[in-house]
Parts: structure tokens; sequence; C-alpha cells
């Protein structure tokens, strides 16, 4: 009989092999034709239990209940069950009391279909239970295996109930090794829905499609502003600009740019930074830039205003290295007397001693122009040497009044006053570089 057991044990291991060497066949698809909308399938059940058990137990058979939760693995076929149950093993003797056993165990099973229609099943498992039998000496916890054939049937009803029947052979390490077999049939109750409705897409309608061709305006400077309506054609490469195309003006912090204590060598990290900015300027060819030094209010205005040129003498000379245009950067040290923060704190210092870039932005041509944005006809744009002119073509007109010789002194006086007081207006936020070509010669001269 042990040998008929151990053969049952064989065989279904052997089937649980064989099913799991199967492809895994594919669940049904969902309404977009994938998987992915499928939940995963999970589900309860009780059994009611009949026990054959080893001949060499006092015991000869017994009944049982159990519980059960299984739950799938992805979306495929491979499930796991957890058990627990409890066993009356009956002794059939009026003098020897009955045998009880209960415990737990998890299982591996694999389903044919999904568990979606009629559905065999093998299991494997392993588990423990507490064996309490005669004499008292003998009870104690036992570690067990078993292997196992079934089938469930398809949902009835309204809450998809199943008949499910099993059958399995268990190894107990009990008292050297029992070898039982188990036959079990009940209910299970899904706990996620088995079925889902398949929504179908709509049909397509036949639609007449009119294909439209979109022009692609040119851009050549890359700004964003189409050519026709760019007003500014050759901005820079990465220099914001505004409605027109036109690059506008940036005051940059160059943060993290820092430099050894009360001197102008910069720190390794600073060098790093100024590679950065070095690669997003280098190709402003034709837009002016400047770079101003700032400090704190620690020593002398005379020394930090010193400080300040040196260290931003150093800035434009290591990005002119790296490949900005020199022409086109300045530098300038403002000392400490445009503070951005308070100077009476660590912190408020520490933001006052900076590195600023300002980058000249751009201006558009003022000409008149229509509503498309195109010049008028017979409208050029103004040049410098136009605009010196104009005031040359005037003086005929003045000249050709029939005014007095003393009147005509006036005439040619009254400009003069006036251009000796202009620039001393415009002269005052100027620098001595800026004011040095703009000077005129005497009006009496």
């Amino acid at each position: 009989m042990k040998f008929a057991r151990r053969n049952v044990a064989a065989a279904a291991a052997a089937v649980f092999a064989t099913l799991a060497a199967q492809p895994v066949i594919a669940q049904d698809e969902g309404a977009d034709g994938s998987q992915a909308d499928q939940p995963k399938l999970s589900y309860v059940g009780v059994l009611g239990s009949y026990l054959d058990l080893d001949k060499q137990r006092v015991p000869t058979d017994g009944t049982g209940i159990g519980l059960l939760y299984g739950r799938q693995f992805g979306h495929g076929n491979w499930f796991w069950e957890a058990q627990l149950f409890t066993q009356n093993l009956e002794t059939n003797k009026n003098d020897v009391p009955d045998h009880y056993r209960s415990g737990g165990g998890l299982d591996l099973v694999y389903a044919l279909n999904e568990r979606r229609t009629f559905t065999p099943f093998a299991l494997l498992g392993i588990g423990g239970n507490y064996n309490d039998g005669i004499p008292d000496d003998d009870d104690k916890f036992d570690f067990f295996a078993n292997a196992g054939l079934g089938l469930v049937t398809r949902p009835l009803g309204t809450y998809g109930f199943r008949f499910r029947a099993e059958a399995r052979y268990i190894y107990d390490d009990f008292q050297g090794g029992q070898n039982d077999i188990r036959y079990s049939v009940g209910l299970e109750l899904p706990l996620s829905p088995y079925e889902q409705p398949r929504v179908l897409p709509p049909a397509p309608v036949a639609e007449s499609t009119e294909v439209v061709k979109v022009e692609t305006m040119a851009d050549s400077d890359g700004d964003g502003v189409p050519d026709q309506f760019d007003k500014c054609p050759e901005t820079p490469t990465g220099m914001p600009v505004d409605g027109i195309g036109c690059g506008l003006a940036q005051v940059i912090t160059l943060t993290g740019v820092n430099f050894d204590f009360d001197k102008a060598t910069l720190t390794p990290d600073s060098l790093k930074i100024l590679d950065e900015v070095a690669l997003k300027i280098k190709h402003f060819t034709s837009v002016p830039m400047s770079l101003e030094g700032h400090t704190d209010s620690k020593g002398s205005d005379s020394y930090n205003e010193m400080l300040s040129q040196l260290r931003a003498d150093t800035v434009r000379d290591y990005l002119i290295k790296q490949g900005v245009p020199g022409d086109q950067l300045t530098a300038k040290g403002m000392g400490e007397g445009q503070p951005v923060a308070d100077n009476g704190s660590e912190a408020g210092r520490a933001l006052n001693r900076r590195v600023e870039l300002h980058i000249a932005g751009q201006e558009a041509p003022t000409v008149p122009v229509d509503a498309s944005g195109d010049m008028l006809p017979g409208t050029t744009e103004p040049t410098a040497d136009a605009a010196t002119a104009a005031p040359a073509t005037e003086e005929p007109a003045a000249s050709a009044d029939t005014a007095t010789p003393a009147e005509s002194s006036e005439a040619v006086a009254e400009p003069a006053a006036e251009t000796v007081a202009e620039p001393a207006e415009v002269a005052e936020p100027a620098t001595m570089e800026e004011m040095a070509p703009t000077e005129e010669p005497a009006p009496a001269e």
C-alpha cells in the first residue's frame, strides 16, 4: 500500500513538471489587444476533506475542513495558494481516542487556462502541522510536503462561485514519516472579476481627408522669429530675443566665480564655471559685453576699486583664452559702491563680492513701415552719413532768407549756443574714453 501511495506522489509530481514545461497559454486580450488591462486573479475557498491515512498510523481514516487563498503571478498560468486546515483522525475504536491534526502550507499551482473556464490544475507545496495523538509524548509540530491534481469549474451564478475537487499525496514527517492521501471538494469565490467586458472600439468612419501643406517659414538665425518678421536677422545663437527677433540685454551674476582671499587668483571651481560661460558667449562676436567686478565694504574705497579691477581683468583674460572675442569684452572694477545686500553681515558681504557679465541688447532700426512691417515706398534706412548731413541741408534755406545781416548773425549764433549746451548734458554719464571721440570744434572756429 505504501508503494502505491508513493506511485501516486510520483505521478502527481510528473504531471506537475509536464504542465510547467508547456508554453504559457495567453489570456484573453483586452479591448486594445493587450493583456495589461486584465487584473491579477485572486480567490478564496473552503474545502471539506476525506483522509486515507497511512496503515502505520493508529487512526485509519479521517475528515477535515480547510480554507485557502490564491493569487495569480503576473498575467500567466502560475498561481500561489496558502492553506489552513484542521482534521479529525478517527481510530474507530471505542477505547482509543481520535487523533487531531492542524496546520498550514504554501503551494505553487499551475492552471491550464488561467482559471477563466473549466480548468485542470497541478500543485506542489510544503507546510507544517501539529499532530495531537496518543500517547501525548508524540505530540509535536512536523514538516509536510504535498503534491496533487485537481480541477475547478467555470464561474457559476451572479458571484462567480466555482466547484473545486482535488486529490493530494501528503508526506507527513511524523513518527519517521507517514504517507497520506487527502481528497477534497468545495467552493471557490473569486475576489477579482474573471471576465472583463470587452469594449470594442467604434467602427472607423470613412472620411475624405484633405491634406493641408504647411509651409515652414525660414528662420536663418534660429532665434524662433521667422526671417520675414525678424528685425535683427543676425542674432547670435542662444541669445534671448523679443517679439521682433532682437537680442535682449542681460545682466548675469557669475555665481560661484570666487578668488583666493585678498587676491585676483581664480579658484579651481571658478574655472569650470567660466568654461561653461565661455561656451555660451564665445560666438557673440557682434554683441558688446562687459565684466564688472564688485567688492564688499571691507578696506578702503581706493583699495577695493583696485582689487575689483584686477579681478574683472582676470575673468576677462580667462574668457578670452577660452575663445570669447576680446574686442567685444571689456572689464571694469566698480569697487564697493554698488552693493546688492547689507554689508553689515557676513552673508551680505559674500553676496556683494561678485563679478557680473553685462550683455548689450540689440535695437531694431527705426524706419517707417506699413501694417505688415514692410518699409514704405521711397523710404530707406537712415545711415550715419545721412544723419550728419541733415543739418547741412537746412542751412541754404536760412541763408536764402531776406533777413538783414544782423538777423543772419543772430540766426547763426543761436544754434552755436545750443550746440555748446547739449554736449554738457550728455557728458555726465559718459566715460572719458567715450567723450574723447565726440568732441567738436568750437562754433567760433
